[in-house]
């Protein structure tokens, strides 16, 4: 696993500020195959910083603008440690369908029917707590609307380990709607350092 954050000139990142365009220009860098399963995750953090986890270290010079990269370890926390946190997402759920089902339907098809609706912002702590769970617990969250449909924050925080390797999990797998347009990176660090 690689998490690398690579430093951009913004005059020469023309058209990368759509989310979907940086998102085809992050996946071809990593994996120029389309059709692979190789796992990207990206978040442009501001105009100069892109940070990208990826299973190969990225060729950041296909990145339009990019200048140099720092590769970061992936951070590794004990149980009860407090860390600072980091995620720009997409919220959503799905809205169920009102249809009742049976036991037979779940069985055959045990994905949620409906489609994904935006959480409103009065939703966001059971949210955030309902995906963090068994990872996280988390202590503050602020965010800041960034915009975008389905509508995308960026969300700051401080939490608590409660289990390391699903806090693993999430790093790896990604957290809420829009993944493959740069949202879902949860990113980590310790609040002292060690």
């Amino acid at each position: 696993m690689y998490l690398s954050r690579i430093s951009l000139d913004p005059e020469r990142t023309t058209g990368m500020e759509q989310w979907a365009v940086m998102g085809r220009a992050v996946r071809k860098a990593v994996d120029p195959d389309p059709d692979s399963d190789a796992r990207v995750l990206w978040a442009r953090l501001s105009p100069t910083i892109l940070v990208v986890s990826s299973d190969t270290a990225p060729a950041w010079g296909k990145i339009p603008g990019a200048l140099s990269v720092t590769y970061l370890p992936l951070p590794r926390y004990q149980e009860g440690e407090t860390v600072r946190w980091e995620l720009i997402t997409a919220p959503t759920e799905q809205k169920q369908k009102k249809a009742e089902t049976t036991a037979e339907d779940e069985n055959e098809n045990p994905r949620p029917r409906g489609k994904k609706v935006s959480v409103p912002e009065s939703g966001f702590d059971d949210w955030l707590d309902h995906k963090f769970e068994g990872a996280l617990q988390i202590e503050d969250v602020s965010w800041k609307r960034l915009g975008g449909r389905p509508a995308r924050y960026h969300f700051t925080g401080t939490a608590i380990v409660e289990d390391s390797e699903a806090l693993q999990d999430l790093e790896l797998d990604g957290i809420g709607g829009g993944i493959a347009t740069g949202a879902g990176l949860l990113l980590t660090s310790p609040l002292d350092p060690r």
